[in-house]
C-alpha cells in the first residue's frame, strides 16, 4: 500500500541507527513524535505533490504512524519522517510528508501535541504571540544590527585597511580617478608654471612628513565641486582649480593638502570604503536585497568623493595638517584663513560634497589652528585689498530725484544729502510718501560704482547717526555685491564671483543693522536685508525682517515680494511657501490689485521653470495668468513675448516686447528683447523707434545700434546708419565692423578710406565674422 512504511524497532526505512539516535535525542523540535494510541483526529488539507488539487482530510497519529482519511484518499507515513514548520503565532502549520506531499492545517494546538517540542520553540511562540514581546523582539534586532554596523564594522574596517597591500590600494586610487574624470572632472585650466609651483611646494612638504607613501598632487577642474580638494587611496591628492584660485597664498593651499594627506597617513579613505561595503553586505542579508552589493563595487568612484567622515576622522587629519605645518614651517593661521573662505562659499552649493560636508563645526576647526600657530586673529589683508567692485551697467538716470542723489554724491554735499533723504523719511513715516516712492530715492545708490565707495563712506564716519548714511552704504554694497555674484546658476559661477558677493554682501549687513535703531520707521533696510538673506544663505534672517518689517509697514507690497522671490524652489523654498504667501496677501492687503501682484509671482514663476522644458503651451497658459493679474508686470510681458516668438507668433511677441519696455524702461531683458522682437517685422520705422528707446537708456546697447543702422540703411538714410555702425563697432560688435569696414571701402554715408575700411574688416575677421574674411582675401588678391 502506498506510504505504509512498517517500522524497523524507531528507524524509519534506510535510516541508520545512530541517526535514529540522534534524531530521537532531547531538544529536536522539527520531526514528530510517536502520538497516543488515542488522539484526536483533526482536520486539514492535503496536496499530493503532484498536482494542484487541494483534498480535505481528517489527520489521526498513533504508534509511529500518521494516517490521512478522505473522500478520495486514504495514505500512510511513517511519522518519524514527517517534518513541520515552526509555529509562528496562530498562522496555519504545514506538515511536509516523505514522498513531496503536505498538508496544511489550522489546528496547531493538535500540531503541537504530537510534535517533540524544544525549549525554545515554546519560548518563540510565547513572543511572537504577544505583541508587546514581538515589537521588543524587533527592537532588539534592530539594536543588535545597529551595534554591529556602528562599533562593530569600524573596528574590522580599521585592521582590514592596515592589511590591504600597498599594489592593490594603489590600482583602487587609480581607477578610482579614471572613473572620475569620466563623469566628474574636468581638465585643469591653470597655468602649467602655476601647477609646477605647486607640485614643488608640495613635494617640499612631503619631505617634511617623512611618509614612505608616494604622494602625488593631481590637478583638475569641476564646476559642480567647485573649490575643494580630496584624497584617493595610495596618496592621490585631487585639488580643484576653483580652490587655488580662491587662495591668496600658496601656504593656504598647502594648509588644505595637509589635511588630506592626514586622512591618507590616517587611512581613513578606505576605511571608509570598506565600512561602506560591509554595510551594504549586512543591510543585503537582511533584506535580501542582493542588487546592493553588486552595483557597490561599480559605484566606488563616487563613494570614495562623497564618502563622509567621522568627527574623529577630521581631527585626526587636522591634527596631523597643523603639526605638518608647524614642522614645515608654515603658520597654521593660513589653514585658519582658507577654512574661512571655504565656509563662505560652500553656502552657494547645496546638496553638493565639499570640503566641509562632514567635518566638525569651521569656527571650532579654525580655534584649533589659530592656538597652533599661537596667534588670536586669521591671517588675512585688509579688507579694502579683497575685493574688486564691479561696475554697475551703465544706464541713463531716468528718474530726476535719482539724478540729483548721483549729482550730490559726486560733489560730496553730505549736508544736502541729509536733508533730502531724511525729508523723504520723514514724509515717508508721516504717511504722505509711499513705499515704492521711498525705494525708489534710496535706489540710486545701486547705480553707483567704485568710485564712489570713498564718498558714501566718509558719509557715514562724518554723520555716525546717520540713518540715510548708512542705509545708502548698504544698499550700496549689497548691489555690487549682487552684481559681482553675476546672473547665472550656482553650477556656472565661479568661487571667485561668490566670494566676492560674499565680502560685499558682508559688509552691507552691518550696515543695515546699524540704520535700524536710526529711525522709528527703517523700512528700507528691512526690505535690504531681506534681500540680503537670499545671497547670504540665512534664510532666519529673511524671515526676521520679514515679520519686522510687516510690523512697520502691514500693507506692504514690497517685502511680500522681496519674500517670494525667497522662497522661489531655485533659492531653497517651495511652491507650497508660494502659495501659502500668496494666499495671506490676499487675506491682508485692502488693495485687490496689490494681492494680485504678490499671487502673480506664482504663476509667471512656474511658467519659467515649465519653459525650460520646452513645454511652452503650459508655460503659455501660466504667462497669461500671471499678467491677468498683474498687467503692467513688464518683465512678465517680454519673457511671454520670447515664447510667443518661439511659436512664430511674431506681431504678438513684438507687441508684449514693447509694452513691456514701456512697463519696465530700464529692464535689461526687455530691452534686448524688444530688439529681437521688431527683427521679425518688416517695419523699418518701428525698429527705429523701439531701438531709440533702448538707446536712450543704456547708450551702449551695441546690438540695439546696429538694427537701428540697419533700418536706417534700408530707408537709404546712410549717414545715420554710419553713425550707428561706428557706435556699435567700437564698442566691440563684429557685424557692425563689418558694415563700418564695408560702408569706408563704398564711401556710403561717409568719405572713402581703404586704409581705414581694411582695418575695421580685420577687427571683425579677428571675432571670426565670415564675411570680413572672405573680403579680406579677395582685396589680397
Amino acid at each position: 500500500m502506498p506510504g505504509d512504511h512498517r517500522r524497523r524497532g524507531d528507524r524509519a526505512p534506510g535510516e541508520r541507527a545512530a541517526a535514529a539516535r540522534r534524531r530521537h535525542g532531547p531538544g529536536d523540535g522539527r520531526p514528530l513524535q510517536r502520538g497516543s494510541g488515542h488522539m484526536k483526529p483533526f482536520e486539514a488539507d492535503y496536496y499530493d505533490g503532484k498536482t494542484s488539487v487541494r483534498h480535505r482530510v481528517s489527520l489521526l497519529a498513533g504508534g509511529a504512524r500518521l494516517k490521512l482519511i478522505g473522500a478520495d484518499v486514504s495514505e500512510i507515513f511513517d511519522l518519524r519522517r514527517v517534518r513541520r514548520s515552526l509555529r509562528i503565532a496562530n498562522t496555519p502549520r504545514w506538515l511536509y510528508l516523505p514522498g513531496g506531499g503536505a498538508c496544511v492545517t489550522q489546528d496547531n494546538d493538535a500540531v503541537d501535541r504530537i510534535t517533540r517540542t524544544r525549549g525554545y520553540d515554546r519560548v518563540l511562540h510565547t513572543w511572537e504571540s504577544r505583541p508587546l514581546l514581538a515589537a521588543l523582539a524587533v527592537a532588539l534586532v534592530a539594536l543588535g544590527t545597529w551595534l554591529f554596523i556602528d562599533r562593530g564594522l569600524p573596528l574590522a574596517a580599521d585592521e582590514i585597511a592596515r592589511r590591504i597591500p600597498r599594489e592593490a590600494e594603489t590600482l583602487l586610487g587609480e581607477s578610482t580617478l579614471q572613473g572620475m574624470d569620466r563623469f566628474l572632472l574636468q581638465p585643469s585650466t591653470l597655468p602649467a608654471a602655476r601647477q609646477q609651483a605647486l607640485r614643488a611646494k608640495f613635494a617640499a612638504l612631503m619631505e617634511r612628513a617623512g611618509s614612505p607613501t608616494p604622494y602625488r598632487l593631481e590637478f583638475r577642474a569641476s564646476k559642480p565641486l567647485g573649490a575643494n580638494a580630496f584624497a584617493l587611496p595610495a596618496g592621490v591628492i585631487v585639488v580643484l582649480d576653483d580652490l587655488v584660485r580662491l587662495a591668496r597664498h600658496d601656504e593656504e593651499v598647502l594648509g588644505v593638502l595637509a589635511h588630506e594627506v592626514g586622512h591618507v597617513y590616517h587611512r581613513h579613505t578606505m576605511r571608509r570604503l570598506l565600512e561602506g561595503s560591509a554595510t551594504a553586505l549586512v543591510i543585503a542579508g537582511l533584506t535580501g536585497d542582493i542588487a546592493s552589493t553588486t552595483s557597490l563595487a561599480a559605484a566606488a568612484p563616487t563613494l570614495l568623493v562623497q564618502t563622509k567622515y567621522s568627527r574623529d576622522n577630521e581631527r585626526e587629519a587636522d591634527a596631523y595638517a597643523v603639526e605638518l605645518m608647524r614642522r614645515s614651517e608654515i603658520d597654521p593661521r593660513y589653514l585658519a584663513t582658507m577654512l574661512g573662505r571655504l565656509e563662505g562659499t560652500r553656502r552657494f552649493r547645496a546638496g553638493l560634497p565639499d570640503f566641509l560636508a562632514s567635518h566638525p563645526a569651521t569656527e571650532e576647526r579654525k580655534a584649533s589652528a589659530l592656538a597652533a600657530s599661537g596667534h588670536a586673529g586669521e591671517r588675512d589683508e585688509p579688507q579694502s585689498q579683497e575685493v574688486a567692485i564691479p561696475e554697475p551697467r551703465p544706464l541713463a538716470v531716468l528718474d530726476p530725484l535719482q539724478r540729483q542723489i548721483i549729482g550730490l554724491i559726486e560733489k560730496r554735499d553730505y549736508a544736502e544729502l541729509e536733508r533730502l533723504l531724511i525729508l523723504q523719511q520723514a514724509r515717508y513715516e508721516q504717511a504722505a510718501l509711499s513705499e515704492l516712492e521711498l525705494e525708489i530715492a534710496f535706489r540710486a545708490f545701486r547705480r553707483l560704482g567704485p568710485r564712489a565707495e570713498p564718498a558714501l563712506k566718509e558719509w557715514s564716519e562724518k554723520l555716525p547717526g546717520s540713518y540715510a548714511a548708512h542705509t545708502a552704504l548698504g544698499v550700496y554694497y549689497l548691489w555690487r555685491g549682487i552684481d559681482a555674484r553675476g546672473t547665472a546658476y550656482a553650477s556656472d559661477t565661479s568661487a571667485e564671483q561668490l566670494r566676492n558677493m560674499q565680502a560685499l554682501v558682508g559688509r552691507a549687513r552691518p550696515e543695515f543693522e546699524r540704520s535700524l535703531v536710526l529711525t522709528p520707521k527703517p523700512y528700507i533696510s528691512h526690505l535690504s536685508l531681506i534681500t540680503l538673506s537670499r545671497y547670504a544663505g540665512d534664510r532666519e534672517l529673511g524671515h526676521r525682517h520679514y515679520a519686522q518689517g510687516l510690523a512697520i509697514a502691514p500693507q506692504s507690497v514690497g517685502l511680500r515680494m522681496a519674500k517670494m522671490s525667497n522662497i522661489e524652489p531655485r533659492w531653497g523654498g517651495s511652491y507650497k511657501e508660494m502659495e501659502a504667501l500668496a494666499q495671506e496677501a490676499t487675506s491682508e492687503l485692502k488693495d485687490p490689485a496689490a494681492a494680485a501682484k504678490v499671487a502673480a509671482r506664482l504663476p509667471s514663476y512656474r511658467a519659467h521653470e515649465v519653459q525650460r522644458d520646452k513645454n511652452y503651451g503650459e508655460a503659455l497658459r501660466l504667462y497669461d495668468e500671471a499678467l491677468r493679474l498683474d498687467p503692467a508686470a513688464g518683465a512678465v510681458r517680454c519673457e511671454r513675448s520670447w515664447l510667443l516668438s518661439q511659436l512664430a507668433r511674431y506681431p504678438e511677441a513684438y507687441a508684449d516686447a514693447k509694452r513691456g519696455l514701456l512697463d519696465a524702461r530700464e529692464d535689461s531683458y526687455c530691452m534686448e528683447r524688444v530688439i529681437g522682437a521688431a527683427s521679425h517685422l518688416p517695419d523699418h520705422q518701428e525698429m527705429i523707434a523701439v531701438a531709440t528707446l533702448v538707446v536712450e537708456v543704456d547708450a551702449g546697447a551695441a546690438n540695439a545700434l546696429t538694427h537701428r543702422g540697419w533700418a536706417f540703411e534700408q530707408l537709404g538714410q546712410r549717414d545715420a546708419a554710419f553713425q550707428d555702425y561706428i557706435s556699435a563697432a567700437k564698442l566691440g560688435d563684429a557685424w557692425a565692423q563689418l558694415k563700418v569696414g564695408m560702408a569706408y571701402l563704398e564711401g556710403a554715408g561717409v568719405t572713402r578710406d581703404d586704409e581705414q575700411g581694411v582695418g575695421w574688416l580685420r577687427k571683425s575677421a579677428a571675432q571670426g565674422n565670415a564675411d570680413a574674411k572672405r573680403i579680406l582675401q579677395t582685396k589680397e588678391r
